[in-house]
């Protein structure tokens, strides 16, 4: 009997010792668990709630992955919106780089509301070939231009023959203006590509030609409200045209300077678009010059005012009311105007038109009719 009982008391005890080790596993098997499962959790909790972060794989939509973190990022507390940064400060030295006292600031140029005048400007330079003939057509004839300038041609590979053109430009007294980094479309780039082209222009031409730059013509004209506020910003004038020269896509030189002229005159005046990077510009702007002449040399004769050739100054308004226009420049135009007479005897008389055939006699005509010869 006792034996017995020693027995089965055996048995009970090792069941005893088996079943305890197997909870004790389990029940650290389960910390585990949970001390895995809560350690991500106290990474969340510690990560910033700006915006819940993508898992790195997906969870298995049927183990209730998707719906546990959609109820975790609904019980993590939101950030109180941000105050919006405050704008930026303008850049001290773009102040300065404009501020040209007697073309920045004025309203927008067209060519329009000044008669008896013509302003010859020119686009996409400086070209170290085509530029030079331009020059000299303008001072052969004593016509004052406004060059805008295309500032990535005064760096890179071409930048010292480009910059010497820039200063042989001033150096003979030419208005310059600013025409974009790269010439690109200011309609079709972004807000910060815009201010780019012009904050970055302004720089560079500025700092070539040792000056403040008031001037700002737009590529192809191009431009919205973001450009015309960046030129707002910097105080610069907006110089569109009233006569299209069409160099850009005429190759016929002839075709060029007859349209050109006979628009000016038709116009009588106007502010003209044209290009001293265009060959045939350059070879035919001497003789566009020369047709001009000679027509002003026509109206003197037959005592009517000639078109006179001038700067962009005359254009120039402020808030629709016209600038008083320099002293220097009214002089240089009281110059052309007084000289004008003097050039008009010095130029070769113009060739007598050929004289008609004579005419048939009735008879002729008669017999004509009634086919004799």
């Amino acid at each position: 009997m006792s034996s017995r009982w020693f027995g089965w008391s055996v048995v009970v005890c090792a069941a005893a010792t088996t079943a305890g080790a197997q909870a004790a596993r389990h029940s650290s098997s389960r910390a585990s668990s949970a001390r895995a499962e809560a350690a991500p959790r106290a990474h969340e909790a510690e990560a910033p709630a700006i915006e819940p972060s993508r898992p790195s794989r997906p969870e298995d939509p049927q183990r209730g992955g998707h719906a546990r973190l959609t109820k975790e990022a609904a019980s993590r507390p939101t950030a109180p919106p941000s105050a919006p940064a405050a704008p930026a400060p303008e850049p001290a030295d773009l102040a300065a780089l404009s501020e040209d006292p007697q073309l920045a600031h004025g309203d927008r140029i067209d060519g329009t509301g000044v008669k008896g005048m013509v302003a010859f400007t020119f686009d996409d330079g400086p070209n170290a070939e085509t530029t030079p003939h331009v020059i000299e057509a303008l001072q052969k004839y004593d016509v004052p231009a406004t060059f805008f300038i295309v500032t990535r041609r005064l760096v890179g590979r071409l930048a010292e023959q480009n910059r010497a053109m820039l200063a042989k430009e001033l150096a003979a007294g030419f208005t310059i203006g600013s025409h974009s980094v790269s010439h690109t479309n200011l309609k079709t780039v972004s807000t910060k590509a815009v201010r780019r082209e012009i904050d970055q222009s302004l720089r560079v031409l500025s700092t070539q030609a040792d000056r403040p730059i008031g001037l700002f013509r737009a590529p192809y004209g191009a431009i919205d409200a973001r450009g015309r506020e960046q030129l707002r910003k910097r105080g610069l004038t907006e110089v569109k045209w009233s006569i299209d020269s069409i160099d850009w896509h005429e190759r016929d030189g002839d075709r060029l300077r007859q349209r050109a002229i006979a628009t000016i005159l038709r116009q009588n005046g106007g502010v003209v678009l044209m290009h001293d990077v265009k060959e045939v510009t350059a070879k035919s702007l001497e003789l566009l010059l020369d047709d001009l002449e000679a027509a002003n040399c026509q109206r003197l004769a037959e005592h009517k005012e000639p078109v006179l050739p001038v700067s962009l100054h005359y254009w120039l308004r402020d808030n629709g009311k016209p600038r008083p226009v320099p002293d220097e420049v009214k002089q240089r135009t009281l110059a052309y105007r007084n000289a004008l007479p003097d050039r008009c005897a010095a130029r070769p008389r113009p060739a007598e038109p050929p004289e008609e055939p004579a005419r048939r006699t009735h008879v002729a005509k008669a017999h004509h009719r009634h086919g004799k010869r």
